[in-house]
C-alpha cells in the first residue's frame, strides 16, 4: 500500500510539474511577444514624429538589427504578431519568422513568412485555416503600413519550395504546417499588395 501511495504521489507531482511548466512557457511566449510588438510599435511612433533624416535612418536601422521586422496583422482571425528575421526555432518561438532572401514587406517580389501551429510556444498561425481569397492581411512596418489581399489557399507537400520563388508583383506567401498535430503537408497562403 505504501508503495503505491509513493506512486500515485510521484504521478501527481509530475503531472503538476508539467502543467505548471506549460503554463509557465505560455505566459513567457505572450510576454516576449507583447514586448516586440510594444518596442516596435514605439520605434514606428519615434520615427513618424522624428524632422531628422539621420535620427529616422538610426532608428529604421536599429529595428531591422534587433530582428523585428514588422507586425503582422489578419482582422479575420484576430492576430497580430511581430515578424521576426529568420525562420530558425529560436525565431519562431516568439514571432513569426520572415524568410532570408525573399522580399521585405511592400517590395516587389514574394514577402514570404513561416509560423508555427499548435505548440507551447508560437501558436500563432492556429486559425490560418480560416482565412481564403478575399480576406485581407496588414503588414506594419516602420516605412509605412502594407495592404495584402489574399488570392490563393492551398496544401502542399514540404518539399515544394517553389511557393517560395519570387515574383514580379508585390505578394506574401504565409507558411505553415498542416494538419494541426500531425504536420505532413504545409498550408500555403497566397496574397497580393493592393
Amino acid at each position: 500500500m505504501k508503495k503505491l501511495n509513493i506512486i500515485a504521489a510521484t504521478l501527481i507531482s509530475s503531472g503538476v510539474i508539467l502543467i505548471g511548466f506549460t503554463l509557465g512557457a505560455k505566459y513567457w511566449t505572450y510576454h516576449k511577444q507583447n514586448s516586440m510588438i510594444n518596442a516596435y510599435e514605439k520605434k514606428i511612433k519615434n520615427i513618424k514624429h522624428s524632422n531628422n533624416k539621420k535620427v529616422k535612418a538610426a532608428e529604421i536601422k536599429d529595428t531591422i538589427k534587433d530582428g523585428t521586422i514588422g507586425i503582422l496583422k489578419i482582422p479575420k482571425i484576430d492576430l497580430k504578431v511581430a515578424i521576426g528575421e529568420g525562420t530558425d526555432l529560436k525565431t519562431l518561438k516568439y514571432a513569426v519568422g520572415h524568410f532570408r532572401n525573399t522580399s521585405m514587406p511592400g517590395q516587389n517580389g514574394n514577402f514570404c513568412l513561416a509560423g508555427h501551429r499548435s505548440y507551447t510556444f508560437g501558436e500563432y498561425f492556429n486559425r490560418l485555416g480560416e482565412i481564403g481569397s478575399g480576406d485581407e492581411i496588414d503588414v506594419e512596418t516602420v516605412n509605412g503600413t502594407f495592404k495584402y489581399k489574399v488570392y490563393s489557399t492551398k496544401v502542399v507537400l514540404p518539399s515544394e519550395v517553389h511557393v517560395l520563388d519570387q515574383t514580379k508583383d508585390p505578394t506574401m506567401t504565409l507558411v505553415t504546417c498542416t494538419p494541426i498535430r500531425i504536420a505532413t503537408h504545409r498550408l500555403i497562403i497566397k496574397a497580393k499588395r493592393i
